[in-house]
């Protein structure tokens, strides 16, 4: 017998476990390939399995009050009727111009509308102070040191150590109302870098409502959704708040408080644990405490209003009967409308807001 037809069982044998363990081997790639396509990544598991949107704090606020570590030299003017807080960015460029640009226009109290206050017995003594609210920038840039020589050569910023950034806006603006709060002052405004506020008529607001106080007001939303889907960037878990809807609240590109609702938001941090979206987390403190919020009309947003400026598609009246143009204005769009505004105005262009008519007066 040939030794090939010996070994022939052993032969076969040798080649069926060959195949066997090649076809578990296939199966098992397959199997890898086919749980690599449908195994959540880091990310999924990040965002979904480790996160408890009703017992955890998300987006968690490592809140703290806390005092800037640079503010403005302001002397002897402890008697403020209006502080402005803007709210800005510490890294970058982009967050210097805008300050720059608003220093030129809207905040610079030299201008033509601002003069013209100045000679009214009704506005003439309601002194305002505008600071800009920024926290760091942190390693790997200088842009902290270019903040604090900007602070040093305009004394009008606030400078805290919080990490700048969306999370952490809550902690800048009470950082600003904070320090607003050494002052005798009536009134503070909150506003974002990205704005234009005519400041006189915005005295004149409060000359003409007789003072209100206690007041909270701005852009009111009379109902809007929580938003809970993981990710979006002004979710907040059930914890933080549990109903579906949030209260009426004013719009966080510029709200306007009275000095007299200070303590309540100091001690509404712990009645309630801050959160990231602090002009939400402002109204719900207001209403809380049974404070009514004021919708001001000739406040105005549109995520157009720069193209709407540049394209000079603003109407003459309408221009002059705003007090609040936001928001995404750049420093381009901030100036244009400043040169808009102040040529009318100092033409003494006068409007008749009952009928928005425009009428030249001299």
């Amino acid at each position: 017998m040939s030794p090939l037809k010996r070994n022939r069982k052993k032969l076969v044998v040798l080649v069926f476990f060959g195949f066997l363990v090649y076809s578990l081997s296939f199966l098992e790639r397959k199997d890898q390939r086919l749980s690599a396509r449908t195994r959540p990544t880091k990310k999924d598991v990040s965002e979904n399995s480790t996160i408890d949107m009703v017992n955890d704090y998300y987006p968690f606020v490592d809140f703290k009050l806390t005092a800037p570590r640079i503010s403005p030299t302001v002397g002897a003017m402890k008697n403020v009727f209006m502080i402005v807080l803007v709210m800005s960015g510490a890294k970058g460029n982009t967050f210097r111009e805008r300050r720059e640009a608003i220093r030129q226009t809207w905040g610079n109290q030299s201008d033509c509308e601002q003069r013209e206050a100045l000679q009214d017995e009704r506005l003439k003594h309601l002194r305002w102070l505008l600071v800009f609210v920024v926290g760091k920038a942190g390693t790997g840039t200088n842009d902290d040191e270019l903040n604090i020589a900007e602070a040093r050569q305009h004394n009008d910023m606030l400078i805290g150590n919080i990490t700048d950034n969306y999370i952490n806006l809550i902690l800048k603006v009470y950082m600003g109302l904070l320090w607003a709060s050494k002052f005798d002052v009536k009134y503070t405004l909150k506003a974002d870098d990205d704005v234009y506020v005519r400041i006189p008529r915005l005295l004149e607001y409060f000359v003409n409502a007789k003072f209100p106080r206690p007041f909270y007001g701005g852009l009111i939303y009379h109902r809007s959704k929580v938003h809970r889907k993981i990710g979006v960037k002004w979710t907040i878990s059930y914890k933080y708040y549990g109903e579906t809807n949030f209260p009426r609240f004013s719009r966080g590109p510029f709200y306007i408080l009275s000095s007299d609702l200070f303590e309540k938001l100091f001690n509404y941090v712990y009645v309630r644990k801050p959160f990231h979206l602090e002009d939400v987390y402002v109204a719900l403190a207001m209403h809380d405490f049974n404070i009514k919020a004021t919708n001001i009309n000739s406040f105005h947003l549109s995520p157009t209003m720069r193209r709407y400026v540049l394209q000079r598609n603003i109407q003459i009246c309408k221009m002059l009967s705003w007090i609040g143009f936001g928001h995404f204005m750049d420093p381009k769009a901030i100036k244009k409308l400043h040169l808009l505004l102040q040529s009318h105005v100092c033409k003494k262009v006068t409007l008749d807001i009952d009928y928005h008519r425009c009428n030249k007066t001299g």
